[in-house]
């Protein structure tokens, strides 16, 4: 488990016979802080190995069906009372996202909460921005801290968050934004891929006459067409990231991606 920031004082106290002070050792502390867990119901399953061997700066407990927190040295950091959580602790400056009596809100590792109680669902974007639904169940984003609205509420219908990358979507079609609202691509994309390698499959959808035709290309993270999207399908990325094949009147084309990407 990743060492928490605040070693705790390993002196002791008591009086038996007269007063004695004394120091536990490091793997005493933490086996006694076990001990007490285990008095108390509280993680029954936690172990100094179990500790050790996670690779979280906080890691979750359980307490009558409430989810607390621990450090690397069996301290409760913060005590036993949401419902469930999304996220984990990874760091001293993580943020989850937390739910308690129902109502969802954002948690630091110290325990302060934020917007707690404020909206529908919250969707955390990093360590600054958020997706929220109010209760109109529109989404927007805002900045977490200064709870400053960025992209208002209804101004794209859902956004998806994965790999670093915003995806917004509006009406039908989708494109990649930044949490403060700016376009990196324009909203006109059918269908973004998942990231693949750092890239992503896009179709765009045209008509000829009545008919609809599906065209594919392959775009970067910063909205650069990788393969112009002229293609009647785009394969997902292959070999570890260097083959993609591009299908167009019938015939398979393989690329290879490091040819494709300026140096």
């Amino acid at each position: 488990m990743k060492r928490f920031n605040k070693t705790p004082d390993f002196s002791f106290t008591y009086t038996s016979g007269g007063e004695h002070i004394g120091h536990y050792t490091e793997n005493g502390y933490i086996e006694g802080n076990i001990n007490q867990l285990r008095n108390k119901g509280i993680g029954l399953l936690i172990t100094k190995e179990v500790l050790n061997n996670t690779p979280y700066y906080l890691c979750p407990i359980i307490q009558n069906d409430k989810i607390g927190f621990i450090n690397s040295f069996a301290d409760i950091i913060i005590e036993p009372q949401y419902d469930s959580f999304i996220g984990d602790f990874t760091s001293p400056e993580s943020l989850i996202t937390v739910s308690k009596d129902s109502k969802w809100g954002v948690l630091k590792t110290n325990g302060l909460e934020m917007l707690m109680g404020e909206f529908q669902s919250i969707s955390l974007i990093g360590t600054q921005y958020a997706i929220v639904m109010n209760s109109k169940y529109e989404r927007g984003i805002i900045e977490i801290m200064t709870r400053k609205v960025m992209i208002a509420f209804g101004e794209y219908n859902n956004f998806n968050y994965y790999n670093n990358l915003l995806i917004a979507h509006k009406e039908s079609l989708q494109g990649l934004i930044t949490p403060t609202g700016d376009l990196i691509t324009p909203i006109k994309y059918k269908w973004i891929s998942n990231v693949e390698y750092g890239l992503l499959r896009v179709i765009i959808e045209e008509r000829n006459g009545g008919e609809i035709i599906k065209k594919w290309g392959l775009i970067d993270s910063q909205g650069n067409e990788i393969l112009p999207i002229i293609y009647d399908r785009v394969s997902p990325i292959r070999d570890n990231g260097q083959t993609v094949y591009a299908d167009r009147d019938n015939k398979s084309i393989k690329f290879n991606i490091k040819n494709l990407i300026p140096q």
